[in-house]
């Protein structure tokens, strides 16, 4: 995708959101095999053997449920009962600045991107408490999202070792990531938390989309929309990005890690 308005080497234009209602898939999982193949359970439980009695059992206790981009998949407050996880698509996670009489999620404030395979709330349900954030779809396509009751999850664990912990080692996986993103914050300059942000994105990969609005992002980063954007005109000066609209292509990773380097 790329913006015909937008120079070469120009941050990317805002992108549009068209926010919509939830769709629910009334589907059985366990009647599709292409469905079925649609959950990364080596991802979601990592280090965990799987043999096909395991993975149907899994499958006969979840649900999934594909939501729109801009649909809310949970609100603030809201009690949690199921944990969740992005099998398809990417889910942010932030506040609505306009309060409950926004219900398409036309002013929500991203904080995180969670991206698919992953789970996207691992300890909410577990304490019993309500969310903290709301959470929104908030990629290009339609994103699908596996939820698995809590209560169910509880009772049938106490038996399945293995399993729970593979769900403490994913857990764990997100609190480290939480707390790289916290030292970020609070070690690097904006120069550094961009670049940082931009190799994290791309991961091995040389080119990325940003799906999501430049405020999204310059709120994730803790900084304001305007020195985002001459952050990447920066970046892409020195020859280190070059970017075509929403695409950014890494063309000096070196330089970019040297830039992403704790200061």
């Amino acid at each position: 995708m790329s913006d015909p308005s937008a120079a070469p080497g120009s941050a990317p234009a805002e992108p549009a959101c068209a926010p919509q209602a939830p769709v629910v898939q009334d589907r059985p999982l366990t009647a599709s095999p292409a469905l079925q193949a649609r959950i990364d359970w080596t991802l979601l439980l990592p280090d965990l053997p799987l043999d096909a009695a395991l993975r149907q059992a899994l499958l006969s206790m979840v649900s999934l449920r594909t939501f729109r981009p801009g649909a809310a998949i949970h609100r603030h407050g809201q009690p949690a009962t199921v944990l969740r996880a992005v099998c398809e698509g990417s889910v942010g996670l932030g506040r609505r600045s306009r309060g409950g009489a926004d219900p398409l999620m036309q002013s929500f404030q991203l904080k995180r991107t969670v991206r698919s395979p992953a789970w996207l709330d691992l300890h909410t349900a577990w304490l019993g408490t309500t969310y903290e954030l709301d959470a929104c779809a908030t990629g290009p396509a339609p994103t699908l999202v596996l939820e698995w009751p809590v209560a169910v999850a509880r009772g049938w664990l106490r038996h399945q070792p293995e399993v729970l912990a593979a769900l403490m080692r994913a857990l764990a996986a997100q609190m480290c990531e939480v707390q790289d993103q916290l030292h970020e914050l609070s070690s690097k300059d904006a120069l550094g938390r961009v670049a940082a942000w931009l190799m994290r994105r791309a991961g091995p990969n040389t080119r990325l989309e940003i799906v999501e609005k430049k405020r999204d992002v310059a709120s994730q980063l803790a900084i304001s929309p305007e020195t985002f954007s001459r952050i990447l005109r920066q970046l892409a000066r020195r020859r280190l990005v070059s970017v075509d609209g929403y695409q950014v292509a890494l063309l000096d990773r070196i330089g970019l890690m040297r830039l992403a380097r704790d200061f």
